[in-house]
């Protein structure tokens, strides 16, 4: 049980979960979502559906009388987040952040383990990334290691 796994073999969950972020916020900023309609549109089906879980349906509903600073938030979060993980910038708070948007994604849809959706799967890697920072590997967290805090980087 003494293995260590080098965090170069994070490398590649790093640029993919960045990509796939980058790329869903960058559709979200084509589709209007930062106008709120889109985001309304998504609670509305999830409620009717009974989709989100029943300790997350406060949350759903704050976002659904807020839409505009919920889906400002949601679609700057996952173009920030993307972008820190492709640069490997900041990338443990930037995993802890990820984490708790992608839950309360997952929450909201009330996605499973079970496909389809991915919020389960990207927020157990962004956890993953909290504790084995993969920015310190081809990132900029190498050179800003040294002057910032660790928990940061």
């Amino acid at each position: 049980m003494g293995e260590r796994i080098p965090l170069g073999y994070l490398f590649p969950l790093r640029i993919l979960c960045g990509l796939i972020l980058v790329i869903e916020g960058w559709g979200k900023l084509q589709g209007g979502w930062l106008h709120g309609t889109a985001l309304l549109n998504t609670l509305g089906g999830w409620l009717d559906a009974g989709k989100p879980y029943h300790f997350f349906i406060p949350m759903v509903e704050s976002a659904r009388a807020h839409p505009k600073i919920f889906g400002a938030l949601i679609t700057t979060g996952e173009l920030v987040i993307g972008l820190s993980m492709l640069l490997g910038l900041l990338t443990r708070v930037s995993a802890f952040l990820g984490a708790v948007m992608l839950f309360s994604i997952a929450f909201g849809a009330g996605q499973g383990l079970a496909p389809p959706g991915n919020a389960v799967l990207m927020g157990a890697l962004f956890v993953l990334f909290i504790f084995a920072p993969p920015g310190r590997v081809l990132g900029l967290d190498t050179a800003l290691r040294a002057r910032l805090p660790g928990w940061m980087v």
